[in-house]
């Protein structure tokens, strides 16, 4: 007669079998990411000639840094902050009404006199403590509205300031190409004025800027025709640099 098997037997064979049959559970894979591109506005420089471009700026913070010191006689830390490729029109729009700007021009052999022109937007607070410590005083300012009306002696002052920024501005680029720039005008209503195209292609460079009671920055927009016509003089001027300049 076939042995009956109880119900505790069954049960202990039906748990062997779903254990030996069972799979083990699968890791979820990581969800890979994908960067977004926007077809639209292919991006015009690469990473390699950003990077280069943070060189340079690096260059230009050591001097300015050195000048600032020896105008406002107050020790200064400059840096970059960032190097960015955007359409000129992201830029405008974050302008307020009130902004002034800085236009200069570069100077170099065979260029186009009718290119756009480099912007510079230091921060209100930054340069209204720069000229507070110019006129004698510690710097030592409130925090400045963004729509600060800038007075008759402010805009003087603005002036000579960024005069001497503008001044310096070839000094960086000396590692790779003779460039001079000079100073345009100061312009105070940069958003009823069409400085630059708005889709035009521009690289922004930030600056920050700190003293021991004040920090602010400035912006420098340098038009992407500009940029290409001073890759292309670096390349033919100097064929070893090519791999680092070219697209």
């Amino acid at each position: 007669m076939a042995e009956v098997l109880s119900q505790s037997q069954i049960d202990a064979l039906l748990n062997s079998m779903q254990g030996g049959n069972s799979a083990p559970p699968k890791e979820d894979a990581p969800e890979k990411k994908y960067r977004k591109y926007d077809f639209k506005s292919p991006r015009k420089f690469t990473k390699d000639r950003l990077k280069m471009l943070g060189g340079i700026f690096d260059n230009y913070s050591r001097i300015i840094n050195t000048r600032i010191n020896g105008l406002l006689h107050a020790n200064c830390e400059v840096e970059v902050e960032s190097v960015e490729e955007q359409r000129y029109y992201e830029f405008s729009n974050a302008l307020h009404d009130g902004a002034v700007l800085t236009v200069a021009h570069l100077n170099m052999e065979g260029g186009d006199e009718d290119e756009a022109p480099v912007l510079m937007y230091p921060t209100t607070t930054m340069m209204v403590s720069m000229m507070d410590r110019l006129l004698g005083g510690t710097g030592n300012v409130e925090d400045v509205p963004d729509d600060y009306e800038y007075t008759d002696l402010d805009l003087c002052l603005y002036e000579n300031l960024t005069q001497e920024f503008v001044k310096c501005m070839g000094e960086g680029w000396a590692n790779y190409i003779q460039l001079d720039f000079d100073f345009g005008r100061v312009e105070s209503n940069p958003t009823l004025v069409q400085l630059i195209g708005l889709e035009e292609t521009v690289v922004l460079v930030d600056l920050k800027l700190k003293f021991s009671n004040c920090e602010g920055g400035i912006s420098i927009v340098l038009p992407g025709t500009m940029l290409t016509n001073i890759f292309t003089k670096i390349n033919e001027d100097n064929p070893t640099r090519r791999t680092t300049a070219e697209d």
